[in-house]
């Protein structure tokens, strides 16, 4: 049927107001200075999917968004943010800073604070997200933005809460608010609270996944493995195309020891990720190997993985491939070649943001000072730390680099039999395996047997699925189950020997 021009006219009418339904029209919302109501639209409904974690959809409609208006600023950051593919994260930093006139004055504070993330500018940005909290304290997007930078990026949860419950108070509704919240609490070991938001945020989206994915990811973070599993089923009932649940159900075999299992549903997550989800969740397919003692399995896919990150440009998670290798290995030579070739690639030029270089580049050090501890080679042990202190001290805003070197810091400290320096330093990185064992035997070799049960214990209940976690936590579970052994039954566990 053809339509009159007052139709046409009328039906834009109403297309229009429904773009423009996603503006933030409340007064705890971030206003939004693009003058396309179709840009405005892409945008909110872009925040809308991220917040359920519809990660691939969500990036979709930023990107619909910036096409829409090539000149909003927001849009292009928010991108480089949320971005997986570190080439799309500089080449929209670079459209932001480009753009940033055009912004008001809430989304430049945006720009200049994630831009300057991005480069490793520490300083700027963190004053930058400090200045923009201050001067605009009920925008609720805005605080849950910092929420989410500072527990995922720079590992600092306390804070986080702060602005999480501060979005919270601001909006009860505020769905992913709640979510976040709940991981910082699981993450510093308050359970009940984390479960109770849970509750809560399942209660505001029923018929969403997500809700279930984070039921099911912390449940497993606290040993509930059948639970785990029945709530990764139950996400992917209500969407199978919600893969993030699918590399949850292979987490959680493989930290139950089922290798085969977990194997299988990391393929099927794989085979639907991501370019980048590919190679990410393909390291946490490696380290099964690891967790059967498969050297050359692990070698093998370890390699695989590699492989396809070098042919992506993802120069950070390459290396990251080669440090997990070097990690396992039995022979120094094998591993200090492999921590060269890490750090080669990180030093080539990529397309990648130099943050993620810093970090990954830390991680290799701090391996590097690790294996010459382990081969009583203090000279080379001391000479890396340096390093590594010139690398946080030169990214003093990073926490991630400031983990690494801490960790590193303490392990030397530990094997100097310097305990209290040891204990201060592997009491910075609570949350690394490798720097909790060490924290327990500093707690020890110094006398403090309270502390050095109490964070046993915190390790043997550590259930992420990460490289060091295979290295540590199953081996460190045996020694607690035979020194128990031995202190109930000491002849039994003589007679063993």
């Amino acid at each position: 049927m053809k339509l009159s021009k007052i139709q046409v006219i009328a039906a834009a009418v109403v297309m229009l107001m429904s773009l423009s339904a996603f503006a933030h029209d409340d007064s705890t919302g971030m206003k939004i200075s693009t003058k396309s109501p179709q840009a405005h639209a892409y945008f909110e409904k872009g925040l809308e999917k991220l917040e359920m974690l519809h990660l691939q959809e969500g990036l979709e409609n930023l990107r619909k968004s910036v096409k829409a208006d090539p000149n909003f600023a927001l849009g292009h950051i928010m991108l480089t943010f949320f971005s997986q593919d570190p080439a799309e994260q500089m080449e929209e930093r670079q459209k932001a800073l480009d753009t940033r006139p055009s912004a008001n004055m809430e989304e430049q504070y945006v720009v200049d604070w994630l831009a300057n993330a991005s480069q490793a500018h520490w300083i700027p940005a963190i004053q930058a997200m400090n200045e923009a909290l201050q001067l605009y304290p009920r925008d609720k997007h805005l605080a849950w933005l910092a929420g989410w930078w500072l527990s995922l990026n720079q590992n600092q949860s306390p804070r986080a809460i702060q602005l999480f419950e501060r979005v919270i108070q601001l909006d009860p509704k505020f769905a992913d608010a709640w979510n976040e919240v709940a991981y910082c609490y699981a993450k510093a070991g308050n359970y009940d609270k984390a479960f109770a938001d849970i509750k809560h945020y399942a209660e505001l989206v029923p018929n969403e996944p997500n809700p279930q994915d984070s039921f099911a990811e912390i449940s497993r973070m606290s040993g509930r493995f059948d639970e785990a599993l029945k709530h990764y089923r139950i996400s992917l009932a209500i969407d199978p195309t919600f893969h993030e649940s699918q590399l949850g159900l292979g987490d959680t075999y493989a930290l139950m020891g089922d290798q085969n299992k977990a194997r299988a549903e990391y393929v099927l997550a794989m085979q639907a990720g991501s370019p980048v989800q590919k190679v990410t969740w393909g390291l946490q397919w490696a380290a099964t190997y690891v967790r059967e003692n498969d050297r050359l399995g692990a070698d093998k896919a370890f390699n695989e993985v590699a492989r396809q990150a070098h042919e992506k440009d993802f120069a950070n998670l390459e290396a990251e491939a080669f440090r997990s290798m070097a990690l396992y290995q039995k022979d120094s030579d094998d591993a200090m070649m492999l921590l060269s070739r890490a750090e080669k690639v990180l030093h080539e030029d990529h397309k990648v943001p130099q943050a993620l270089l810093n970090q990954e580049f830390a991680a290799v050090l701090r391996a590097r000072v690790e294996r010459a501890i382990k081969d009583a080679k203090m000279d080379a042990a001391n000479a890396t730390l340096q390093q590594l202190d010139d690398l946080a001290a030169a990214n003093g805003g990073d926490d991630l680099v400031q983990l690494a070197f801490h960790g590193a810091a303490g392990a030397v400290s530990l094997a100097r039999e310097k305990y209290d320096e040891a204990v201060s330093h592997l009491e910075e990185d609570p949350a690394n395996p490798l720097s909790m064992r060490s924290l327990v035997a500093a707690y020890e070799r110094s006398g403090q047997k309270e502390n050095a049960a109490r964070e046993a214990a915190k390790l043997a209940a550590f259930n992420v699925a990460v490289i060091e976690q295979a290295l540590v936590v199953p081996e460190f579970r045996k020694q607690q189950d035979a020194k128990t052994l031995a202190e109930h039954h000491p002849n039994r566990a003589g007679g063993r020997q």
